[in-house]
């Protein structure tokens, strides 16, 4: 084990050195528990590239055992990585050393965080069922590999720009090969997005993975986790006690077999939750089939066009271009289906009153409806939601 001395302190790589003779840093992309990304480009493919390099915690030089095991992670990630060999997980491009700093190359994907993308758009059925079946698709094949992410949550999926949902940093995942060992803790990952099992530090095992799926779907569906700390309850108590509330009590419109696959997946008990092939035949029926026309309104990026074009998916670190051709002509609708400033005030209005009267589920749904009917007429983005958005970030349903 190196000792205090010998440990290398500058982690930091500066724009424009060049990593492993082959990726040359242009800027720090963000930092997270395990590792710090950065933008690189190939200079043997011209192509952008993530260059990750392991994350020391504050406390190493308290524990002796920090720095060990910070770095038996970030090489088991990498071993990880190439063993899952997936469209939907970035590839392994290039790994070595930097001096005496590790560091793993991955493919570049241009585009979002299912975070950021949800702020944005109000999936529909086709869009949530578009990205269900990507990342079930995705962990279906991890589980196959023996391989547990253990911190399924939003801000580890991507959407890219051509469409494609991605599931990024196994930082923390575990192999179940018979290879885990005491460099991989249990009680890791995301409290809000964490299975009961973890909080009783016990073994997780797929079903967790799939309790953190449910999650996710619960922020499709309403835009925040299933529960959240607040009434002095803490997030540990509430998986371990609390019955989710449904997603259309926060204004969710989605059909009721997607609300209830949802509740499923957040059950208590491991043998209560359903498999990932009862999940992936929930969402199936509700994807677009191949030469389907585009949706209307598109949502960008659009989680549609790995269904309804695959042969139009770009590599995933193409930027932005001219949206998918739809295989129908788009039609205008009629000027009568759009909302007016005075229809959008009069539903505000209505949504108040409603809340006044303490039915708030009833005007979260008032709320959610305007909000989709706005988008509908006047596209994301438009100054026109503002009023809306607001209206439903002080109700928290957004």
């Amino acid at each position: 084990m190196a000792s205090g001395a010998d440990r290398p302190r500058g982690r930091r790589l500066v724009p424009g050195i060049v990593v492993g003779h082959q990726f040359q840093v242009r800027e720090e992309l963000g930092e997270g528990g395990m590792g710090v990304a950065y933008l690189a480009r190939d200079l043997r493919s011209g192509k952008e590239v993530v260059v990750k390099v392991p994350q020391l915690p504050g406390t190493v030089d308290l524990d002796p055992g920090a720095y060990e095991r910070t770095m038996k992670r970030f090489t088991q990630e990498g071993r990880l990585l190439r063993k899952l060999d997936h469209p939907n997980i970035p590839a392994v491009v290039g790994d070595g050393e930097h001096g005496s700093v590790p560091f793993i190359a991955m493919t570049y994907i241009e585009g979002k965080k299912l975070t950021c993308y949800r702020k944005v758009n109000l999936p529909r059925r086709t869009e949530f069922a578009a990205i269900g079946t990507s990342v079930a698709r995705t962990l279906a094949a991890c589980h196959r590999d023996k391989v547990l992410h253990r911190d399924l949550k939003p801000d580890n999926l991507m959407v890219g720009e051509n469409g494609v949902v991605y599931v990024i940093d196994f930082g923390i995942a575990l192999p179940l090969d018979g290879d885990a060992s005491r460099y991989t803790r249990n009680f890791v990952g995301t409290d809000a997005y964490a299975a009961p099992e973890r909080f009783r530090n016990r073994e997780q095992v797929v079903q967790s993975d799939l309790y953190s799926l449910g999650c996710v779907f619960y922020f499709l569906l309403t835009a925040r986790p299933p529960f959240i700390e607040e009434g002095g309850k803490s997030l540990e108590k509430q998986h371990l006690e609390d019955p989710p509330v449904p997603p259309s009590r926060h204004g969710s419109r989605l059909p009721s077999d997607l609300e209830g696959l949802t509740l499923g997946l957040l059950e208590k008990d491991i043998e209560d939750r359903p498999e990932i092939g009862d999940v992936l035949t929930t969402l199936e029926p509700y994807l677009p089939v191949n030469g389907a026309p585009e949706p209307n309104p598109v949502l960008q990026p659009d989680v549609t066009i790995p269904y309804r074009t695959p042969d139009k998916v770009r590599p995933p670190e193409a930027p932005a271009k001219s949206r998918t051709r739809a295989t129908q002509p788009f039609r205008a609708r009629q000027r009568h289906d759009f909302l007016t400033d005075t229809d959008i005030t009069a539903t505000i209005q209505r949504a108040t009153t409603e809340h006044g009267r303490g039915d708030t589920a009833a005007a979260a749904q008032t709320l959610a409806d305007l909000h989709r009917r706005a988008i509908e007429s006047f596209g994301i983005g438009n100054p026109k939601l503002d009023p809306i958005e607001a209206a439903l970030d002080l109700l928290g349903g957004r």
